[in-house]
């Protein structure tokens, strides 16, 4: 066939880069490579980031490379001098892509074997910049039913993200075009370790086009206590906050707070609240000056100890109202 070699029914194939930050993994990062290594797509780079892991991951990582020397001239470790935390890392693994496409897969979680297939089929059919598929949870070696990611416009999908708490704010589990990173090179930051994916995702949404798969393509583990989304601190609460501020000056910078993202911006005062920080805290990080009257009233509410509850009702109406209109 001219030299190209057909795969999955494609005319040529993509060059895929799955990205894994690894920190404090050693417990599951066998498995995980184990699943990674296992893809039935032939054409995958895999980069690896120590970010000065405490344990025994990398040589858990390096065992299972071991194992699979079919994959171990596609793999690469970078390593930090210095331990940077998740925005950084993935900022790092992002300047290792060289292929048209990548993945990001958390150390702890698992891919189905067709995963990668899957995407890049679905990426090929539609052109899309970002493809979008469904992922289940996985605790105790079992796997729970799946959860089907938002059937619909892009417009809608940038609302449903940016009003927060509807829409899943994950980097994993999709499959970029390195192209993205032209359009927005910024994606992480160093010091936005909590929240780091709203960040990106709710920037990306306004910039770029979507589809999505109901096939599972990530196997997100329950049963890492130890992880980021399980200890919710003050120190995480203020990296949300500035994860906010980025997203806000984002959007100024393009003319106007769509009121989805008033919307948002304003659940960081519910998550102060529900952090026992006062909301002046979030006014000093995010400089946020509600526009829309609605976001203004809201606001005035919402950072009132006594009119809290009325204003968090009111809140929940009108997120709900929001994400619903066409």
């Amino acid at each position: 066939m001219n030299g190209i070699t057909r795969v999955w029914g494609f005319s040529h194939i993509m060059t895929v880069t799955i990205l894994t930050p690894v920190y404090a993994v050693e417990r599951y990062i066998a498995e995980c490579a184990e699943s990674l290594f296992a893809q039935t797509y032939p054409d995958i780079e895999y980069v690896f980031c120590d970010d000065c892991t405490p344990d025994g991951s990398i040589s858990v990582l390096e065992e299972v490379i071991r194992r699979h020397p079919e994959r171990a001239n596609a793999v690469r470790i970078i390593r930090n001098e210095r331990n940077s935390g998740i925005g950084l890392v993935r900022a790092r693994l992002l300047e290792a892509v060289r292929t048209d496409c990548f993945f990001f897969a958390d150390s702890d979680d698992l891919l189905p074997e067709n995963a990668i297939a899957t995407l890049v089929e679905r990426m090929e059919a539609t052109g899309k910049d970002i493809i979008d598929g469904a992922h289940a949870d996985y605790m105790a070696g079992k796997v729970m039913p799946p959860q089907l990611t938002y059937h619909g416009s892009d417009e809608v999908f940038c609302r449903r993200v940016l009003c927060q708490n509807v829409e899943a704010n994950r980097v994993w589990g999709r499959l970029y075009k390195a192209s993205v990173l032209q359009k927005l090179p910024d994606m992480f930051f160093e010091g936005i370790d909590y929240s780091e994916d709203y960040c990106a995702v709710a920037r990306l949404a306004a910039l770029t086009s979507r589809a999505w798969t109901d096939e599972v393509v990530y196997l997100y583990r329950r049963d890492n206590l130890s992880s980021y989304t399980k200890n919710v601190s003050r120190k995480n609460i203020m990296s949300y906050l500035r994860a906010n501020r980025e997203v806000l000056r984002f959007y100024r910078q393009r003319g106007h707070l769509p009121f989805a993202l008033e919307i948002g911006m304003l659940n960081a005062y519910r998550e102060c609240r529900r952090a026992g920080m006062p909301p002046v805290v979030a006014d000093d990080v995010m400089r946020y000056v509600p526009e829309h009257w609605r976001a203004r009233l809201l606001c005035r509410l919402l950072c009132s100890s006594a009119l809290y509850a009325l204003g968090d009702r009111l809140y929940r109406v009108m997120r709900l109202f929001v994400v619903g209109y066409k």
